[in-house]
């Protein structure tokens, strides 16, 4: 069975410096410390990026899904990606997106250093390997392994900036455990993800996070500049009266505006709370629900949905 290992940078793949860890190791080496592949396990690595994580881009998760699809039109059986975890959560959710999963497709990284005590990247590698050889996991799709626990991209989020368990699924718990080499699922395949057509990310969207007092002041100021706005509303999908002003002016001018919730558990409500700011006053005015949806991945859903020429209405009707 042929795994393709595909590597992107973060801390897995750093040697420290004089200026601290950055990224230095490759493909080769990272498969070699995780003593991949086997009698019956043949593991190929190639170089995509050399990134740490903060640096990765959507055009970097575009270049990364072609990558992706030529392993599996090349014969790969599985694929493996190591990754940076600041923004392992999108780029994982951003190949669901983008990718017909024929074969598993998992992402993994680590959160210490190589050479570190307890260095948790071999381990982690080696878990990701092994529900990558696990042929079911292809209907999941891509997935995140941390830690020995299966997270769907859907719903993985990094949960803690330090700790080595660092990755989880508030909304609904992992998908399934490596246990002594074997993948184990706890339930069955999920509906999978609305596959976006093939387009390049070619759109600005941007995030606007809803804390107590905030007012229209960002919202109006780049209104003109950006093609979508994701707001991660509070509690259930509300705003303070003085934002929810400045996404009705822009959503009315044109903009594509996304309302989702920032709470660990996201849920927007529908027809709960009135007023201004209240949910049914922005989804009357011309907002669109993300469900539940976090907001960094619905802020990726309308990225390339619009690249790829749908509304935001289109690209949303399942989660409202």
């Amino acid at each position: 069975m042929r795994i393709s290992l595909l590597a992107t940078g973060g801390t897995i793949s750093t040697q420290r410096g004089a200026d601290g860890a950055t990224p230095a190791l490759g493909a080769q080496a990272l498969a070699a410390a995780a003593r991949a592949g086997g009698a019956d396990l043949v593991v190929t690595a190639r170089d995509v990026l050399r990134l740490s994580s903060r640096n990765v881009t959507p055009a970097a998760m575009w270049d990364l899904a072609c990558a992706v699809e030529e392993e599996i039109q090349g014969g790969a059986e599985g694929v493996v990606i190591t990754h940076g975890t600041d923004t392992l959560e999108e780029t994982a959710y951003a190949l669901a997106l983008l990718v017909r999963t024929s074969v598993p497709v998992v992402a993994t990284g680590a959160m210490r250093v190589p050479g570190s005590a307890g260095e948790d990247g071999p381990a982690n590698l080696a878990a990701a390997i092994a529900v990558a050889a696990t042929p079911r996991f292809a209907a999941y799709g891509p997935v995140v392994v941390h830690q020995d626990e299966i997270h769907l991209a859907r719903w993985a989020a990094k949960v803690h900036g330090t700790r080595v368990a660092a990755f989880g699924s508030p909304a609904a718990g992992p998908a399934g455990l490596v246990v002594e080499g074997r993948a184990l699922s706890f339930f069955g395949p999920p509906p999978s993800e609305r596959l976006l057509r093939a387009c390049a990310p070619d759109k600005r969207v941007e995030l606007i996070w809803a804390v107590a007092g905030s007012d229209g002041l960002m919202v109006d100021a780049i209104r003109d500049r950006v093609d979508g706005l994701v707001v991660a509303g509070l509690g259930g999908g509300h705003v303070p009266a003085p934002l929810a002003e400045a996404l009705v002016r822009a959503a009315g001018a044109g903009v594509a505006v996304v309302l989702a919730s920032r709470c660990a558990s996201p849920q927007v409500l529908r027809d709960t709370y009135g007023g201004a700011g209240g949910e049914r006053h922005l989804l009357a005015s011309g907002l669109v629900s993300a469900g539940a949806l976090s907001p960094v991945k619905a802020r990726l859903r309308l990225l390339f949905g619009l690249s790829a020429g749908f509304t935001a209405a289109e690209l949303f009707a399942a989660e409202a």
